[in-house]
C-alpha cells in the first residue's frame, strides 16, 4: 500500500484542501485554473476570440491585471464549463431511491462529481460521477461496468454505475470511492522530492501494467487523477477505455495527452506519454515545454536528476514505437540509483 504525507504541516494544510476561496482572488484563478493558464503562459502568441478569457490568459503571462471573478456563470460560460449552474441544481435528489446528492463537488465541460453516501446498514461515504456522454450513453456505461471490475490497491475503486435520467437529462453515472485530496492541489505550492517522485511513479506503473493487462488503458494519466484516501495514494479508473477503442468525442484534449490522442484508439503508449509529463510536472511544477505541430520530442529540463530524466525523456517521445513500456520504465526505477541534479553538492561523508 503506497502512503505519503502530500501535505505539509498543519499551519498551510488548509491551503491544499477542497476550500471555497474569495472567487474573485489570484488563488482562485490558481486553483481553478491552473492547467489551462499553464499552458496559455507558455504561448505568449495566444490569441482568444473570448475578451474575458483573454484577460484570463494575459494575467497567466503577466501581461494583464487579475480579471473580475465573481460572476461564476460567466466563468463557467467562457471556460466551456457547461451546466454548472444545473448540476448545482440536483443537490438534494436521490439517485434510484438509494444514493441522496449531498453535495456538488466540481465539474468538466461533460461530467459532474457530487459527494454521496450508500444505504444502510453500513452507510458508506461515496462520490458519484455523471457524464453527458450523448449518443454512446450505452457503451459508456458497459465500459465503466467493465472498469468497476478491475481490483488493484493502486487504484480507486469503482462500483457498478449505469444509466438515469435526472431533470430531464440522460446521463451515466458511476459510483466510487471518495478521495478527500489529489496531487494537482498541492503542485501550486510546491514540488515533490525525489522520494515522494519514486513512490508516485512507483504507483503509476503498478496500476499501469494492471490496467493493460486486463486490455485497458487509463487515458488520463495526470496529477488531479492521483488521489489519497485516509493517507493511501490511489489512481482514478473512471476513465479506462478498452485498448483500441476511440476516444469519446465529447472529451477534449489536455496537456496531458499524446500528440496522438485525438486522432488514434486508446493504446498503452498513449498512457507513458502522459505519465511522462506528470513526472516532469511533479518535480519541475511545470508541464514539458511542446510546440503545437513540431515534431520534436518535448524538451526536459536537465537538471531532473536521475533516473526520473532518462524516464521521462523515454517515456515523451513523439512516436509510440519509440517510448519505453511500462516494464521498461520500472526496470530503469529499480535498476539505477538516486541521482543529485547537474552542480548540486557531493553528499557529505560521515
Amino acid at each position: 500500500m503506497h502512503k505519503l504525507a502530500l501535505y505539509p504541516p498543519e499551519s498551510m494544510a488548509s491551503q491544499f484542501r477542497w476550500i471555497d476561496p474569495a472567487p474573485n482572488s489570484e488563488h482562485y484563478i490558481q486553483s481553478r485554473f491552473t492547467p489551462a493558464l499553464r499552458t496559455a503562459s507558455k504561448r505568449p502568441g495566444l490569441y482568444c476570440p473570448c475578451r474575458f478569457v483573454r484577460k484570463l490568459v494575459e494575467f497567466a503571462q503577466g501581461t494583464g491585471d487579475s480579471p473580475d471573478l465573481r460572476s461564476t456563470a460567466r466563468v463557467n460560460r467562457a471556460c466551456g464549463v457547461c451546466m454548472k449552474d444545473d448540476w448545482k441544481k440536483l443537490e438534494g435528489h436521490i439517485l434510484h431511491d438509494k444514493f441522496p446528492l449531498q453535495k456538488f463537488l466540481g465539474s468538466t465541460s461533460h461530467s459532474a462529481v457530487f459527494l454521496t453516501q450508500s444505504p444502510p446498514p453500513q452507510p458508506k461515504t461515496l462520490a458519484v460521477k455523471f457524464i453527458t456522454s450523448r449518443a454512446k450513453a450505452d457503451f459508456q456505461a458497459s465500459v465503466l461496468h467493465s472498469a468497476s471490475k478491475l481490483r488493484h490497491p493502486s487504484l480507486l475503486r469503482l462500483l457498478p454505475g449505469g444509466r438515469c435520467q435526472l431533470e430531464g437529462a440522460d446521463l451515466v453515472f458511476v459510483l466510487m470511492e471518495y478521495a478527500e485530496e489529489d496531487l494537482g492541489q498541492v503542485l501550486p505550492y510546491r514540488p515533490l522530492s525525489e522520494k515522494e517522485a519514486r513512490e508516485i511513479l512507483g504507483l503509476l506503473l503498478e496500476a499501469l501494467s494492471h490496467i493493460h493487462s486486463k486490455g485497458f488503458a487509463h487515458t488520463h494519466i495526470k496529477p488531479s487523477n492521483i488521489m489519497a484516501i485516509d493517507g493511501q495514494l490511489k489512481i482514478s479508473s473512471d476513465t479506462v477505455l478498452p485498448l483500441g477503442e476511440s476516444r469519446p468525442a465529447y472529451r477534449p484534449v489536455d496537456p496531458y495527452d499524446a500528440p496522438e490522442a485525438a486522432t488514434t484508439t486508446a493504446a498503452g503508449s498513449s498512457d507513458v506519454w502522459s505519465l511522462g509529463v506528470t513526472l516532469v510536472e511533479i518535480l519541475t511544477q511545470q508541464t514539458p515545454d511542446s510546440s503545437p505541430g513540431s515534431q520534436a520530442d518535448p524538451m526536459v529540463p536537465s537538471t531532473i536528476p536521475q533516473p526520473f530524466l532518462d524516464i521521462a525523456r523515454h517515456s515523451l517521445r513523439r512516436d509510440p514505437g519509440l517510448r519505453w513500456t511500462t516494464a521498461q520504465i520500472a526496470d530503469c526505477l529499480s535498476a539505477l540509483p538516486f541521482s543529485s541534479p547537474p552542480g548540486s553538492p557531493p553528499p557529505k561523508r560521515k
